[in-house]
């Protein structure tokens, strides 16, 4: 071999040696990055990212950890989120069982003691406070139901019409009790829907009753129902309402309307959706407010 091509070729192979192990270093130099910032996620920093340039594997690498710890950091504030809004429901929870259980005890030891001089009265509240722990009660073994997946919902023709009516009624010695006027529109022909009976009834109790909870100066109760693109709708107003700002957060646990656990409008929401229903609410004023609950039309029986 010729002196000047061998010394071509030992060129040629001393700059692929440096080739190499410049590439070498270059990939140690970005492995090393790479190691390190998962280090640093491993120590809890989860808003620490490996920034490296370049389309290679260790690129790709990079790009997928921090992919990961992006779905890593947005799960642990929506964790957190829920916890915080779980201690919220927990404590008006507490709130709620601890007022009538109070006023029960307090009366209950004033009829013993002899105190008082109207036991009937103080009767009458203790089967009230009783009947608001009957109903927080099973408002919460309600939601449990729901949130393990053990209700079954089971979809049947029902006249809607009939069970508003019938839910208005079941609230008729309240409006009495408490002198409110109900002011009724409901057809006096079968409206049927397709829908589980007793969760329509429920979703209209719990509507009614948080009209009762959260309206302490109701005077007038209005219900009016109608057709509406293929769906029937109840439209539930009352006044004398405490509303917040905001009066979709009625629907969010914990934030029901006035400060209690606030399971019942939730409930509603909730089991409106499971059937293809919706329960929404309107502002109608500084004190009142309506609910409508909208079920799709019994097609097959028109």
């Amino acid at each position: 071999m010729q002196w000047p091509i061998l010394l071509a070729v030992v060129v040629a192979f001393a700059a692929g040696v440096g080739v190499g192990v410049a590439m070498m270093l270059r990939r140690s130099v970005r492995l090393r990055r790479v190691s390190e910032g998962v280090a640093e996620l491993a120590r809890g920093n989860l808003g620490h990212r490996i920034i490296l340039a370049g389309g290679d594997d260790i690129g790709r690498v990079a790009e997928g950890i921090n992919a990961l710890a992006d779905a890593v950091q947005e799960e642990r504030e929506a964790a957190g989120v829920r916890d915080e809004s779980q201690r919220r429901l927990l404590a008006n929870i507490s709130h709620d069982l601890r007022t009538p259980i109070a006023s029960i005890a307090g009366y209950v030891d004033a009829l013993q003691r002899g105190l008082g001089d109207d036991p009937d009265r103080y009767l009458a509240i203790i089967a009230a406070k009783t009947e608001e722990l009957v109903e927080l009660t099973d408002d919460l073994f309600y939601e449990a139901r729901l949130d393990s997946g053990d209700l079954e919902l089971k979809g049947g023709r029902l006249d809607f019409a009939e069970a508003v009516r019938r839910a208005i009624l079941g609230f008729e010695q309240q409006f009495a009790g408490r002198d409110v006027t109900v002011e009724a529109d409901i057809p006096e022909v079968a409206c049927p829907v397709q829908a589980d009976a007793s969760a329509v009834a429920r979703i209209l109790g719990n509507l009614i009753s948080n009209a009762f909870r959260h309206g302490a100066g109701m005077t007038t109760f209005r219900v009016a129902m109608g057709e509406d693109d293929g769906r029937y709708v109840v439209r539930l107003e009352n006044d004398g309402a405490v509303l917040p700002g905001d009066v979709e957060r009625l629907f969010e646990r914990g934030a029901g309307g006035g400060g209690g656990a606030g399971l019942g409008l939730a409930i509603a929401r909730e089991l409106a959706g499971r059937m293809g229903a919706t329960v929404s609410v309107q502002r109608i004023g500084a004190d009142s407010v309506a609910f409508s609950l909208a079920v799709p039309k019994d097609l097959a029986a028109s």
